[in-house]
């Protein structure tokens, strides 16, 4: 046991935390209109606070990405029940809330879109990442397989094949699974070819240089063309500035963890044990299931008190209490089935 709490590797917590309270400030902000006007333009930070989204993605396909090879059968085993049970959990207990409120309407086909992950009903809104990291889960052994294979490359061709593999990516889901963003996946399997790339030396200085000048592009490009008046862009961008967005969202993502990461390191390097990020990497898949509730719903705190002081605290308090909730009735619920299963007859 000391030996896996020497090496966990908080870098990674301390940025899964911030990612999870830019998540909660996001929809907080969005919920207040929180803006700024900065010469003529109408800034809604909730939209670059989202960001946390893209940290997560991209931080899972890093943890993925440290394996050399995946059980399908027990890498499913292990990690589908995990997101499927908290998640139907959840929704029940949220349904029967919705049943017994007049604050939220919702029919049976809104019903049905939650339980397929096909849609989601008004206060609910986030759980379209659900499908996402579903998705990306489901496809995790084959990019892992593909990924260890080019990994085996010398430097030039693993750059070569690794874009090829992300271009390929950004296709077939483009072309072949329209419900999903290409980008957002493409994040997750970033993070899983980062984790190759830092262990050679110099491709990982190329990378980070590619996602800083990538970022101080995209960036300015996006604020210009968002927030201050233009003229028409030529049709060729324009139809593509939806994917230009979404990439300049998943470098300023991974750009963000690899500073928290490096910040982390030059001043708590060699701690070995940190009771609050344990805390987050146990329950921060609950709280990301529960906050939009007491945040950014018709149940949110801010709507029954007035004053932010106490309304936003409080917020965050009964998200506290609930993740944790959900996530040891969750815990209790696998148990149980795993004992029925074992005493099934073979």
């Amino acid at each position: 046991m000391e030996k896996t709490i020497q090496e966990k590797d908080y870098s990674i917590s301390c940025a899964r935390l911030i990612a999870m309270v830019f998540i909660v400030a996001c929809h907080m902000m969005q919920m207040d209109g929180f803006s700024s006007d900065i010469k003529g333009a109408h800034i809604e930070w909730a939209f670059w606070f989202n960001v946390g989204v893209q940290m997560f993605l991209f931080i899972s396909g890093y943890l993925y990405g440290k394996k050399d090879r995946i059980d399908i059968v027990e890498f499913y085993k292990k990690n589908f029940p995990k997101l499927l049970v908290d998640y139907y959990i959840f929704i029940a207990m949220m349904l029967v809330v919705i049943h017994f409120s007049p604050a939220i309407d919702v029919n049976e086909d809104q019903v049905i879109g939650l339980l397929t992950f096909s849609g989601t009903v008004s206060g609910l809104g986030h759980l379209w990442f659900i499908p996402t990291i579903l998705f990306c889960y489901l496809l995790t052994p084959a990019f892992s397989a593909i990924i260890n294979e080019i990994n085996k490359r010398s430097s030039i061709r693993f750059w070569i094949e690794a874009l090829l593999l992300l271009y390929v990516i950004h296709k077939i889901v483009h072309m072949h699974f329209k419900s999903f963003d290409s980008a957002w996946i493409n994040c997750f399997v970033i993070g899983m070819i980062y984790n190759k790339i830092e262990q050679r030396k110099k491709s990982r200085i190329l990378f980070i240089w590619i996602v800083v000048v990538l970022c101080m592009v995209m960036i300015p490009v996006q604020f210009r063309l968002d927030y201050w008046p233009h003229g028409e862009l030529p049709r060729f961008f324009s139809i593509r500035y939806w994917y230009f967005k979404n990439y300049g969202h998943v470098f300023l993502g991974i750009l963000i963890v690899l500073i928290i990461r490096c910040l982390y390191k030059k001043n708590k390097g060699n701690a070995k044990k940190h009771p609050v990020l344990d805390w987050c990497d146990k329950y921060s898949y609950d709280v990301y299931l529960v906050h939009h509730v007491f945040v950014q719903s018709a149940f949110a705190c801010v709507i029954y008190i007035s004053n932010r002081q106490i309304a936003l605290p409080l917020a965050v308090l009964l998200t506290v209490c609930f993740a944790m909730l959900l996530y040891h009735v969750s815990k209790w619920i696998r148990t149980l089935c795993i004992a029925v299963f074992r005493r099934l007859p073979n």
